[in-house]
């Protein structure tokens, strides 16, 4: 009987080992099929044209934007020998946070200028909020407001999220840009979620086990609930994107591990009470 028992706890022991093998080599597979595809296909301009890259590099969930940077590609016959403009270029992204105008110098080498643009969401829905900035619109103009020639190119290099634009990308034409969650970035957060869920339920175990004299008392044990129940809060600052207090995961995850670690605590001052000396 002794050898079956033993037997037993080398088999559970071996599938506890298995399964934490398994998930980490999932997690490993999830997170490099989500790296990032920043997006950016070979492109060039036409002779009189512009190619302009929106490269999204931030998602601000609490300011109701996304940030970037803008670049572009001129034309030959918009450069000189030397590969510098021959005349100012600007490129009118909209709606943007501010009014700065994107505006490229003559006799300069185009740059990368910084652009900021609104998107709607709710980071109270974190970590499953979604972001989408509509009717963007990206065209260069050339002195004394001429439309050029322009394509665009949505460039994501933000890594844990999925930087999408609309089916038509193009200068002048209105298209939707959504960040979402990468699935990579989506795994973690929930698995921060179920590590807290853990919390309480080792601790309502050993707590109800001791109220019903299964196991004895230990005094020491008061200090590791405590220390249950003030690891929390720092596990629930650690969440990424730092979505705000009285969000959607501190009422369906936050609030009951707090509940149940509480609980638990009261269970074994019970237990105390009924068995210490």
């Amino acid at each position: 009987m002794a050898e079956t028992g033993k037997r037993f706890s080398w088999v559970v022991a071996l599938a506890i080992v298995v399964g934490l093998m398994i998930a980490y080599v999932s997690v490993l597979v999830v997170y490099a099929k989500g790296g990032t595809d920043d997006g950016a296909e070979a492109s060039r301009p036409v002779a009189n044209g512009v190619v302009v890259y929106l490269d999204i590099n931030t998602v601000n969930g609490a300011d109701f934007e996304v940030a970037g940077t803008v670049s572009i590609d001129a034309g030959g016959d918009l450069l000189d020998g030397r590969g510098d403009l021959k005349q100012d270029l600007t490129v009118d992204v909209s709606p943007t946070v501010s009014d700065t105008e994107l505006t490229f110098p003559a006799g300069t080498r185009p740059g990368v200028l910084p652009v900021s643009l609104y998107s709607d969401g709710d980071i109270r829905l974190w970590p499953f909020d979604r972001y989408v900035a509509e009717s963007v619109t990206v065209q260069a103009f050339g002195p004394n407001d001429p439309a050029l020639p322009t394509e665009v190119v949505l460039i994501d290099s933000l890594i844990g999220w999925d930087i999408k634009a609309g089916d038509t990308v193009a200068g002048g034409k209105a298209f939707p840009v959504t960040s979402s969650r990468a699935a990579a970035s989506l795994a973690f957060d929930l698995a921060l979620c179920a590590m807290l869920v853990v919390l309480p339920i080792c601790t309502l175990f050993v707590s109800i086990q001791t109220v019903r004299h299964r196991k004895a008392f230990q005094p020491p044990m008061v200090t590791w609930f405590a220390v249950m129940l003030f690891a929390v809060l720092p596990l629930r600052n650690i969440f990424p994107g730092s979505p705000p207090f009285g969000s959607w995961v501190d009422y369906s995850v936050v609030l009951w591990v707090l509940g149940g670690l509480v609980a638990s605590l009261a269970l074994y001052v019970v237990a105390w009470w009924k068995q210490a000396p």
